[in-house]
């Protein structure tokens, strides 16, 4: 008899349990990130499958404008009815294959999760149905309501914003074909321009070549080494503020190079050189 109830007791005795296990270790935090008890808590709803309004928002947020305006509109005053006549129960279900309902409203994204946080069930009290019970909280009724309201003014803000962007880039767009159109007319009007007057043009070609040789002897670097002994202006192209942008053929002997010079004709009729470059 002392054998067996000493067996009993020993069988009695305290065994390991679950919570005697050591807890499984976290999986490891993103780089740089922590786990917060917010994420926690997350992960924790979405293995409940239970949908936060921050989710069910960020869900409506994929809709497109035309699915958004029509789900938006028809959940709104749906919901508006539930608070506006509460005790009317024809406002507190509705079937949730009914082709309108879902093509307007249940088949778009974030639509579901918004009406269950607003407090209706489904298929749970009725079958087929969603269903507000009685006992229902209408201040979630009401917070769906604003919810849809504060995203709706959201998205209408964004879309001003996008409009005045995109008129923006239209109108910047417009501005370089036009200068684009008056850079490439420049030259042939000014080449037409010289044609007609080229002879007035002779003394001032004279009086450019003397500033750009002028030019080259007090820059030295320019020439690379290069003896250069004469220079020609091939062609003249007008550019901004005024000044001239001038095609310089430089020789040295029977080797020749090409200058772009930038030049400026003063009120005396002086011409002064800017810039030369290697063309």
């Amino acid at each position: 008899m002392a054998d067996k109830q000493a067996k009993l007791l020993a069988a009695l005795r305290k065994r390991p349990s679950d919570s005697d296990v050591p807890a499984p270790p976290l999986a490891p935090a993103e780089p740089g990130g922590s786990t917060d008890s917010g994420t926690l808590k997350l992960r924790k709803s979405n293995l409940l499958g239970v949908v936060t309004w921050e989710q069910a928002l960020e869900q409506l947020a994929l809709n497109g404008a035309h699915d958004w305006a029509s789900l938006s509109e028809t959940l709104t005053k749906m919901l508006g009815n539930v608070v506006a006549n509460p005790t009317e129960a024809k406002y507190r279900k509705i079937r949730h294959g009914n082709p309108n309902f879902a093509a307007k409203v249940y088949g778009h994204k974030g639509a579901p999760g918004l009406l269950e946080l607003a407090g209706f069930k489904k298929d749970t009290i009725e079958d087929g149905f969603l269903v507000l019970p009685e006992s229902a909280d209408l201040a979630l009724v009401q917070r769906a309501i604003d919810a849809l309201a504060a995203h709706a003014a959201e998205r209408a803000a964004a879309e001003v914003k996008r409009k005045e962007e995109q008129a923006k880039k239209d109108a910047l767009a417009r501005e370089a074909r036009a200068q684009k159109a008056r850079d490439e007319a420049a030259p042939a009007d000014y080449d037409a321009a010289v044609a007609a007057n080229a002879s007035l043009m002779v003394d001032e070609d004279e009086a450019m070549v003397e500033a750009i040789e002028e030019y080259f002897d007090a820059h030295e670097a320019l020439k690379a080494g290069r003896a250069l002994d004469s220079y020609a202006i091939e062609r003249q192209v007008p550019g901004a503020g005024g000044v001239v942008v001038a095609t310089v053929a430089a020789s040295a002997g029977t080797q020749y190079y090409d200058y772009l010079a930038t030049m400026k004709r003063g009120a005396a009729g002086s011409w002064t050189v800017l810039k030369i470059e290697a063309a």
